[in-house]
């Protein structure tokens, strides 16, 4: 994802394919999870609730820094139903999204926060200028791009509840020694 300053100072973002070789969950359940994806991203896990029923859970890459919005999906060829990528702000935004030079369909789901979903738009890719920008229905403080028409499939609606969490990196048999 290339970030763009549109005129009027709106922080646009772009998002050129899907994420490639996102961790998932092993088999091993004693083995800790991946931290930093191959990418060079922080590592987390997202599930939405309706009703109290999990949706969907995905393993999602972070962008929270304006370069690592700006990288976002920049490169990544595939995306799987498990795989995500998550983008962070520390107070409401109104930033749109575009899909210049995106290889495959994305969907996208804001959140506010109080972790409710706000709004929700399938993103076509386009190669060629100009391309349409993608802006949430109000102010958010996160979105997540998933493959497309994963969030139709999975039943997402306005009002779920997000849950967010970022994965620690696990302290080493020397951090241990030392304390």
């Amino acid at each position: 994802m290339r970030a763009k300053q549109l005129s009027r100072g709106v922080l646009s973002l772009s998002v050129a394919a899907a994420l490639v070789a996102l961790p998932g969950c092993s088999g091993d359940r004693g083995a800790a999870l991946q931290t930093t994806s191959a990418r060079g991203f922080a590592l987390g896990d997202l599930s939405v609730q309706h009703g109290g029923t999990t949706v969907v859970s995905l393993a999602v890459e972070i962008a929270d820094t304006p370069a690592a919005r700006e990288k976002g999906l920049m490169g990544v060829k595939q995306l799987s139903d498990s795989q995500g990528m998550v983008f962070l702000w520390t107070g409401p935004q109104n930033a749109q999204f575009w899909m210049k030079d995106t290889l495959i369909p994305l969907d996208i789901a804001f959140w506010d926060g109080t972790d409710h979903v706000v709004d929700m738009q399938a993103m076509t890719p386009c190669s060629a200028d100009p391309c349409p920008t993608y802006a949430a229905a109000a102010p958010y403080v996160g979105a997540v791009e998933v493959r497309g028409g994963l969030l139709s499939k999975v039943g997402l609606h306005s009002g779920d509840t997000v849950r967010f969490t970022r994965r620690a990196a696990a302290a080493s048999p020397t951090d241990a020694a030392s304390r």
